[in-house]
């Protein structure tokens, strides 16, 4: 600017002579008080354009401070940017670390499954090889039963002999004794001895006989009792096996799941983390436009059911986002938001609750006992679009009390 009148002022000096030439026909016809005239008006012309002058070069002045001061303030704002930038950096690298030592135990998890299953194929081929061994107990069970009644058989066949034998040499004596009947007494005598010397011996026999049966019975009763106690013995250890194959298998599958949870809340955490990154570097959102609010219910409800879930006591609401008598949040401009929702049953009722996002459930909340659940999200809103709470519960009474907040 200052430049702008410097040259103004050379050109008007510059043109001054020509003007007073075309006036005059190049020669001064005026009077001394005419050019003394002159002389005063440009005095008047040069102070002004020297005032003009001091007043634009002291808003220059001032325009540069407030330039020099914006500036300054841009390098703090880059620099604050840059260590928040390079803090989500880190983060992340450390959440990688992680999400590498998950996937390392995931590794080993599968390697000690497949050594688990190694393990029940073992034991399967140990079950196999002892039910081979009571199937081997049985036959020799039956064996040995046949061979007894093979041996209890001959021994009657023999005490059958013997009794026959027997009768036949009683008949020879009878005809004997009938025969020498009118013989001596003396002979009598020694028939008599004769025959309680076979009384005698039938009876040793036969006593003889009904021991060693009794003793087959006693050995057939106790092979009996030790393959019944074998067949406990296997059950039970068929069923304590059969319990730490189940537990075992339980434990691998329970472990799996939580390593695959964990992963996938840590792959979560990672996308949004770098989301938000790329939304700090990428920023070209109004910072100036703020949208938050915070809303509950401060009295009871216990008939409420599956419907719409309505905070209208508003607490605090900047940005015109949350509509309270419909419960619907409206994005104001595109971005990211965070959503947190406090809510608590009643009467130890089972409940469920989701929450949508231009009809599609984004989260979904479970409550079991009469306490508190809470959850966090992030939703990518876009401009002018709302985003629905929507409370799903089907026959069940539920005493709602929420706090929401969106950032």
């Amino acid at each position: 600017m200052m430049l702008i009148f410097l040259s103004l002022l050379i050109s008007t000096f510059a043109r001054a002579p020509a003007f007073s030439s075309l006036l005059t026909d190049a020669e001064n016809k005026t009077s001394t008080t005419l050019e003394g005239k002159h002389a005063w008006n440009d005095v008047d012309f040069l102070r002004q354009m020297i005032n003009q002058e001091t007043v634009i070069r002291l808003s220059l002045v001032k325009n540069v401070q407030a330039l020099v001061s914006d500036v300054n303030l841009m390098k703090k704002s880059i620099t604050t940017s840059e260590m928040t930038i390079s803090a989500l950096q880190q983060t992340i690298e450390t959440l990688n670390i992680r999400v590498d030592s998950l996937e390392e135990e995931n590794k080993r998890l599968k390697e000690s499954s497949v050594d688990y299953q190694e393990s029940i194929h073992d034991l399967e081929t140990t079950l196999e090889a002892v039910n081979v061994s009571v199937n081997y107990l049985y036959e020799n069970l039956n064996t040995s039963q046949k061979q007894n009644d093979e041996k209890r058989q001959d021994i009657v066949n023999k005490t059958n002999r013997v009794l026959e034998d027997i009768k036949v040499e009683v008949r020879y004596l009878s005809v004997t004794l009938f025969d020498f009947k009118d013989h001596t007494a003396t002979k009598d005598d020694i028939n008599n001895q004769k025959l309680l010397d076979i009384e005698r011996v039938f009876n040793t026999s036969f006593e003889e006989l009904q021991a060693g049966n009794l003793d087959v019975k006693i050995q057939f009763n106790e092979i009996k009792d030790n393959v019944h106690g074998l067949e406990e013995v296997i059950l039970e250890y068929q069923k304590a096996m059969t319990e730490n194959l189940t537990t075992t298998i339980a434990d691998v599958d329970t472990q799996i799941r939580k390593s695959e949870y964990e992963r996938l809340k840590l792959s979560a955490a990672v996308s949004s983390l770098e989301t938000f990154r790329l939304n700090m570097t990428k920023s070209s959102c109004d910072k100036n436009i703020n949208t938050a609010f915070s809303a509950g219910i401060s009295t009871n409800d216990d008939n409420w059911t599956g419907s719409t879930l309505v905070f209208p006591d508003v607490i605090y609401s900047e940005g015109k986002g949350y509509d309270s008598n419909t419960g619907v949040f409206t994005a104001p401009t595109e971005g990211t938001y965070l959503f947190y929702i406090s809510i608590q049953s009643a009467f130890q009722k089972y409940s469920h609750f989701d929450v949508v996002l231009n009809g599609s459930p984004k989260i979904l909340l479970e409550i079991a006992q009469t306490c508190p659940t809470r959850q966090k999200l992030f939703v990518k809103l876009i401009k002018d679009i709302p985003a629905t709470n929507i409370f799903t519960n089907i026959n069940l009474e539920f005493k709602g009390q929420g706090h929401s907040e969106v950032m």
